[in-house]
């Protein structure tokens, strides 16, 4: 260690004197980058025993403050973003899921909630390298060399990036689309007497969904996120409350027995509702203090793995076989069913801002010939007309979408199944193994292992029901 800090310190010397480094090798494998405003040199050590040196980061920014200073987010605000991703499509579903898996439905809720937690961290973790300082005690610090997903495959893979990006791409239209669609069902629903269609309240919901476009840094968006999670919130204990007024039948033996085929189903869509790990990126790098992450994501996944237990468990006790696949058709007709509905209809409205930000990063990573940059340089500004036109035409195509396919949900059913696994538990696992595999323990590896077949599995399983359903559907059509 003290060869280390004296080669450090001769480096530092040479570079700050001559602004190129002068030293003898003897043998080592020494890299340099060379900068005569450099502060701080770093050593890499390599997996051969050879030592890197580096720069601390081309923006000069120590490798200390790496975990320490970001963007402008709050920790509650980062939180209110994750917790808002979390709540997928399916919420309104999941006592549903129980009536369909029972208790072993539950247990899956818990297990993909604690892998989703793992993931996301591994994920943020790939976003790193490790160095060592040489002039102070030798302590490893990590340095911030990636910034999106497709940074971490293209680092593992070529064109993995690229590969990511349309997966994601597709993936979050996919959901936009689902979240206009839900919204026109439940107003359609909710207001009867005012005659309107579905397709009316649809188009109505992507007008009032316009000016999100404006929204460029999550931040900002962050707000609407936390009024999205509070209308869910409220929603959950609406249930829960209705539910704790009929607990005088409840009978925890009416929890159906294990069925293979019933479960798949449950098991499927549960496994692919929770996925946030295509924002982590971007969250942590808003955060004002990115050393808080680790404990912004346990606090989150634990509170939304309480409340969704909980949410689903009451309320499937409280309507038994009787529980429909939403939960607001068992509510009775009224003020209560109609408050459960409209907070649905707000958090899915102020859940698309988040959605729409997310393709427009995925457009601006790939960097396309074709296309100019969708997000200026500063992200505090107005957009420059072309992203604002970009935008407005994203939220049209994801209109056509809700509207015009036929049984547009079950054909995401069939693309969730094929994107969703890879996104949140595939190749996080796989790059994490492919970054840090030299630094894993045995354990460690096994686990990543485990939760690659378990992604695999889920996805296989998920995409012959999905398919099945789909098929049915459309040969009703043509019957």
């Amino acid at each position: 260690m003290d060869h280390l800090r004296s080669l450090g310190s001769q480096l530092r010397s040479s570079i700050l004197r001559y602004g190129v480094p002068i030293y003898e090798t003897k043998g080592e494998d020494i890299e340099l980058c060379n900068s005569a405003a450099s502060e701080t040199t770093l050593g890499s050590l390599q997996p051969n025993g050879h030592i890197t040196l580096v720069e601390a980061k081309s923006d000069g920014v120590p490798p200390s403050q790496d975990m320490q200073s970001g963007g402008t987010s709050s920790v509650w605000q980062a939180g209110w973003n994750v917790g808002n991703c979390m709540q997928g499509i399916g919420m309104l579903s999941l006592p549903y899921m129980v009536r369909e898996g029972g208790l072993a439905a539950l247990i899956t809720m818990a297990v993909v909630l604690i892998i989703g937690n793992y993931t996301s961290k591994v994920l943020v973790y790939c976003l790193y390298e490790d160095r060592l300082n040489l002039e102070s005690d030798g302590k490893p610090y990590l340095v911030r060399v990636r910034n999106t997903y497709a940074d971490v495959a293209d680092a593992c893979y070529k064109s993995g990036g690229t590969v990511l990006n349309v997966m994601q791409i597709v993936d979050v239209i996919a959901v936009a689309a689902l979240y206009l669609e839900l919204a026109g069902s439940l107003l359609v629903d909710t207001f009867s007497l005012a005659g309107l269609s579905k397709l009316t309240w649809t188009v109505l919901c992507a007008v009032f969904l316009l000016p999100t476009i404006f929204f460029r840094n999550l931040t900002k968006i962050s707000w609407l996120s936390c009024i999205a999670v509070l209308s869910l919130i409220i929603m959950f204990f609406s249930v829960v409350w209705y539910s704790l007024g009929k607990s005088i039948v409840w009978d925890i033996k009416s929890v159906p027995a294990f069925n293979l085929q019933t479960y798949s189903v449950s098991a499927s869509i549960i496994l692919f509702n929770f996925g946030t790990q295509f924002i982590m990126p971007g969250v942590e790098d808003s955060m004002k203090n990115r050393s808080r992450f680790n404990r912004m994501v346990n606090c989150t996944y634990l509170i939304t793995g309480v409340l969704n237990i909980a949410y689903a468990l009451f309320a499937y006790l409280s309507f038994g076989m009787e529980t429909k696949e939403f939960i607001t058709y068992n509510m009775p007709l009224g003020p209560l069913q109609a408050a459960v509905s409209m907070l649905f209809v707000i958090k899915s409205l102020l859940s698309y801002p988040l959605m729409l930000f997310l393709i427009v990063n995925s457009v601006d990573s790939m960097k396309l010939s074709c296309l100019p940059p969708c997000s200026g340089p500063n992200p505090d500004r107005m957009p420059p007309v072309w992203a604002m036109i970009f935008r407005a035409l994203l939220v049209l195509f994801t209109l056509l979408l809700a509207v015009i396919i036929p049984h547009f949900t079950l054909l995401m059913g069939v693309t969730g199944s094929l994107t969703s696994p890879w996104l949140d538990f595939i190749f996080p696992c796989l790059f994490y193994l492919k970054l840090r595999r030299n630094s894993l323990k045995c354990w460690e590896v096994v686990i990543n292992y485990l939760i690659i077949g378990v992604g695999v599995l889920g996805g296989v399983v998920g995409l012959i029901y999905s398919m099945k359903a789909l098929v049915h559907a459309y040969a009703e059509d043509f019957s």
